[in-house]
């Protein structure tokens, strides 16, 4: 299936972002290898990248998890 909004990610949008959320470890560690950010800034979700686009387990997951995140103003791990 096609990626849908496809967007590389940027030093701009880096800077834009108020949090930046990542499914995994390795995602956080590859933004800080080569972005410039604050490591406080980003939130793990700890949910493995295993899952289908638009997997219904996936979307109930990150839904629990984003909205506790955004809700809560958290930015620390």
């Amino acid at each position: 299936m096609p990626l849908r909004n496809r967007r590389p990610l940027t030093q701009e949008l880096i800077d834009w972002a108020d949090v930046i959320i990542v499914m995994e470890t390795h995602h956080a560690r590859h933004i800080l290898t080569h972005f410039q950010t604050e490591h406080g800034k980003i939130r793990i979700l700890e949910i493995p990248d295993t899952y289908y686009r638009d997997d219904p387990e996936l979307i109930q997951q990150l839904k629990l998890k984003v909205i506790t995140i955004l809700e809560s103003g958290q930015r620390r791990r």
